[in-house]
């Protein structure tokens, strides 16, 4: 039994059925979710001071896989490799940027420096900036969706929300309404906070809001352009800013500040002034944790019980490595990796 029908719930199911696995997934599509807001970056130089995204590597070549055979086993496209850019905001910056060229750890996501306004002419640049290798987006609705849509017709989806009350445990496994489990995974997202199970868990979520818009005037090549927020444009001539970051309020509510903020900073980035329209505004939680790391592996006491949870805002990144890793774990015991291990929580 998986509980939780979002990336994590699906691509580990998925994995299940590729290993012939007999399941049932479980979750409710009108309960928020982040993969509906997730622009699905995957991005391998993040963060203020521009450090290699944890494992990426190994994490890359695994998503990468992963996406490309579910898109030639349902006939989408969801994996777009993109250039990126990113911009340096000031002297530091370009210095941070220099160390990180000549460190051999960056070799293969770093390629080249470019002097102000060089590459990419529509956003204000008196730093000059730095391409970004091996950056990509994945259509993550449209995974999710065309997963639920083939495990319903298989009858091993249950589109409804889980009662963990329900659930009970038996001398053989565990019960839930009708149905018997040898092995419960919950892949909830921030919801694991009401888990009874795993709700000590130190997660660290936030809030995140993005817009997704068009204007009659901004036309920008396909790139992932990194300007304090981020922008992605797409292929309709359409484009996503994102993104903010709040710890404080966990509501899954979009916010009119935050809509503003994002705003702003576009408008700070480019070199013209646009017309720009807003025609979504999405929030969603991300499932952070306090070392920023994901966390997979059995619940300590309970026998039966597994946890797939902490993705953050790394869940395109690092879903496919994790769901491989926890399947390996439960399927043939072979160990996952300490640094994700819950057992580091023990």
């Amino acid at each position: 039994m998986i509980v939780g029908a979002g990336l994590a719930g699906c691509l580990l199911a998925w994995r299940l059925q590729q290993a012939g696995q007999r399941f049932l997934l479980i979750g409710s599509s009108a309960m928020p979710s982040a993969f509906r807001v997730a622009a699905g970056v995957i991005n391998p130089v993040t963060g203020r001071w521009m450090t290699k995204t944890w494992n990426f590597d190994q994490v890359l070549p695994e998503a990468a896989e992963t996406y490309r055979t579910i898109e030639q086993q349902f006939g989408i496209q969801a994996y777009r490799p993109i250039p990126g850019v990113r911009f340096c905001q000031n002297a530091e910056d370009l210095k941070r940027a220099g160390r990180r060229m000549r460190n051999p750890r960056y070799q293969n996501v770093l390629s080249r420096m470019a002097a102000p306004s060089e590459a990419a002419p529509e956003f204000n640049d008196d730093f000059g900036s730095f391409h970004i290798d091996q950056a990509a987006y994945v259509d993550l609705p449209l995974v999710v969706q065309i997963l639920r849509a083939s495990f319903i017709a298989q009858g091993q989806f249950r589109d409804e929300t889980f009662l963990h009350s329900e659930l009970q445990p038996t001398t053989n496994g565990w019960q839930y309404k009708d149905l018997h489990a040898d092995k419960v995974i919950f892949c909830e997202g921030a919801a694991v906070q009401n888990n009874p199970w795993f709700k000590n868990l130190p997660l660290k979520p936030a809030k995140g809001e993005i817009l997704l818009c068009q204007s009659p005037t901004l036309r920008l090549p396909q790139k992932l352009y990194h300007h304090k927020k981020w922008l992605l444009p797409y292929p309709d001539g359409s484009f996503r800013i994102g993104a903010t970051y709040e710890e404080s309020d966990l509501s899954d509510a979009p916010t009119e500040g935050k809509k503003d903020e994002l705003l702003a900073a576009t408008r700070e980035a480019l070199k013209e002034p646009h017309q720009i329209e807003v025609t979504a505004h999405l929030a969603g939680i991300r499932p952070g944790t306090v070392d920023s790391r994901p966390i997979i592996g059995a619940h300590p006491t309970e026998l039966g019980l597994y946890l797939l949870n902490g993705l953050g805002s790394k869940g395109a990144s690092t879903a496919p490595l994790m769901t491989q890793q926890l399947t390996e774990y439960i399927l043939k015991n072979s160990p996952t990796e300490n640094e994700v291990n819950i057992a580091r929580f023990d």
